[in-house]
């Protein structure tokens, strides 16, 4: 889309210079089919396609021409800004997506260990004996838990940043 935008302002820009000394450009063919582009008249047995007057601008016109590409920029500038709210708020969408899932995988995770530690520490000679089990289980379950928060803070900093470029865009509208 960008290529797209630069392209046609060079286009617009290209298309706006104005061509000193150029009153008139012949478009003509030759008795032998070539194409020809030029400032002086053809010769009496070529074919014109079109003949082009051009005038010289006035500053009048050129202060035109500059305050429509000032007014086309400033517009695109608009644009640029609303595409990248759009993309700072799909990506706090992920973010909040990836949260709630950390957070869900987290719990389950918690449920399941939890289920597993009382399974293996309800006497005294299992807690001997899985101690070490039981602890990697639990030091497991407290990093889903960190990781989970670690993505609900990443979904909130995108969730800001989203904002953040709503309200710019607000100011520039104003």
């Amino acid at each position: 889309m960008k290529y797209f935008i630069a392209a046609a302002i060079l286009l617009f820009s290209v298309l706006t210079v104005s061509m000193p000394g150029a009153q008139k450009l012949y478009t003509w063919t030759d008795e032998n089919g070539i194409l020809h582009i030029t400032e002086t008249p053809p010769p009496k047995n070529a074919r014109v396609e079109e003949v082009t007057n051009y005038k010289e601008r006035t500053p009048e016109d050129e202060a035109a021409r500059r305050q429509r590409n000032e007014e086309f920029r400033r517009k695109l500038e608009k644009y640029d800004q609303r595409v990248q709210t759009q993309e700072a708020q799909l990506k706090a969408k992920e973010a909040e997506e990836e949260a709630q899932k950390a957070k869900a995988q987290a719990q389950q995770e918690y449920e399941d260990n939890k289920a597993y530690i009382d399974k293996l520490s309800n006497r005294k000679w299992k807690r001997k004996k899985f101690r070490k089990r039981i602890t990697r289980l639990k030091k497991e379950t407290e990093e889903n838990f960190a990781e989970a928060e670690e993505a609900a803070k990443r979904a909130e900093e995108a969730k800001a940043k989203a904002e953040q470029g709503k309200q710019s865009n607000r100011e520039i509208v104003k």
